[in-house]
């Protein structure tokens, strides 16, 4: 009786293919980018593949005899001989001039494989007791995109195909206006940083109450009219910026909002916000102490739902790891690689929120410094541009003279005039500006938002 066919196994397209790549280097360059030893079925298949990559990865020719020194003399199939096996695969290719047609075949019977593995196992622990529906999905999405990732071939681009896109890029900015990424909507920021493009990591520091969130907020509101945003806000509740979010539109104070101390002219701009804000692209995942993992679990997610263009993080000291750390260096270090590697997989720009170290407020000069900043060194090596926040005028207070009347005196009246309700941002990376040049805003704390100077 013969073995009963699989219909997920192509046992011939397998050998047809090893056949060619036995009979010249060439046609196993040709596949390399394409083909894993795990598409194949037969244990000895993936032998045979894996064995011929090594030797031709350090250089050697293939043979039949080194090839059998390498796998040994026999392979469990009935005792046969490798060396009868692998002549029986060359001579078989002699006659086959399309067997490298039969790869996508290998591959998609791979994928159909670990599809049904992956769903069987799902099925399995969703029967379990006590398990989170949210992470099974979570955990299937990672799965299924692996799967996806590994079936799929990204072939290497020459230096002049590279640039031909960027030239057609440029000329369609040119022609229609339309430039990848998005602005900040303040033009004075644009100067500093220049556009937000997919796959790019930002961090704004400064010290608390400084404005980091208030910023990082504005920046996803201002990205989600482009696409979808992520606001993964670690320190406070997602009702928080609710309010921050209503406080501009509706011209209140936070605070009046979440008393409710305003009058039925008030109530009203405050439902005319709700409504404005009803179709605003921000998502808010308000999780505390938040892991890496988790943090790429739901961007995916989102990213595959509904898109995603834009990852802001509120903040550092707060993202966790799962693997063990010696201390915080390296922690921080394994954050901002992490979210530097969900950037570019996901295409979408990162903004990261840091905070400056007790240790740095403590310095004479009070504008805050790459190194000063949670992260700094980490940042310093990720990071596409950074920033560093700065209200001088809540300085100057720390600041103020006892004589008034001295000379001390009045120029701190004179310096707390020219500062009073301004924020400065200062460059301290950039990959498209120049760094260490800085620009001031109006910070509208009552609103929590910064605006621009009329210069």
């Amino acid at each position: 009786m013969s073995p009963k066919h699989n219909p997920l196994e192509n046992i011939a397209a397998e050998q047809m293919v090893l056949g060619k790549i036995l009979q010249s280097e060439s046609a196993f360059w040709s596949v390399a980018d394409v083909l894993s030893a795990f598409h194949f079925v037969r244990p000895i298949h993936q032998t045979i593949f894996q064995t011929v990559r090594d030797t031709l990865t350090e250089g050697k020719r293939l043979s039949i005899a080194l090839l059998e020194s390498r796998i040994g003399p026999q392979y469990d199939d009935d005792g046969k001989s490798t060396v009868s096996l692998l002549t029986a695969l060359l001579r078989d290719a002699e006659n086959n001039e399309n067997a490298l047609d039969e790869v996508d075949v290998i591959v998609d019977l791979w994928r159909h494989r670990m599809i049904i593995q992956t769903l069987e196992q799902g099925l399995k622990d969703a029967k379990k007791p006590g398990t989170i529906s949210t992470d099974l999905l979570a955990n299937l999405e990672i799965k299924l995109d692996d799967i996806g990732t590994n079936s799929q071939s990204i072939p290497l681009k020459s230096l002049g195909e590279i640039a031909a896109s960027a030239a057609k890029k440029s000329r369609t900015a040119q022609k229609t206006g339309t430039m990848p990424g998005f602005d900040t909507g303040l033009p004075s920021l644009d100067a500093l940083i220049g556009r937000i493009h997919p796959g790019d990591v930002g961090a704004i520091g400064a010290k608390p109450g400084d404005g980091k969130t208030v910023v990082g907020a504005q920046l996803a509101l201002r990205a989600s009219l482009f696409g979808p945003s992520l606001f993964f806000q670690l320190e406070m509740q997602a009702e928080d910026m609710a309010r921050r979010y209503l406080a501009d539109r509706a011209n209140m104070s936070v605070a009046e909002i979440e008393e409710g101390q305003y009058n039925f002219e008030d109530a009203e701009n405050l439902q005319a916000a709700v409504d404005q804000l009803r179709n605003a692209k921000v998502y808010i995942d308000d999780r505390p102490k938040l892991a890496l993992e988790r943090i790429h679990d739901r961007a995916l997610q989102l990213k595959r739902s509904k898109g995603l263009i834009c990852i802001v993080v509120d903040h550092l000291r707060h993202v966790r790891v799962f693997g063990k750390v010696r201390d915080k260096f390296e922690r921080m270090e394994v954050v901002t690689g992490g979210l530097k590697s969900i950037a570019k997989e996901l295409g979408v720009a990162v903004i990261l929120l840091s905070q400056v170290t007790r240790a740095s407020q403590r310095r004479d000069d009070p504008v805050p410094q790459l190194a000063d900043l949670d992260g700094g060194g980490s940042l310093d090596q990720d990071a596409d541009w950074a920033v560093a926040l700065f209200r001088r005028d809540r300085w100057l207070k720390s600041q103020r003279p006892e004589d008034m009347e001295s000379k001390d005196g009045r120029e701190w009246a004179e310096q707390m005039v020219r500062h009073k309700g301004r924020i400065e941002v200062h460059s301290l990376k950039g990959r498209r500006r120049e760094d260490g040049e800085m620009r001031d805003f109006w910070f509208d704390g009552r609103r929590s938002v910064i605006r621009e100077i009329e210069r």
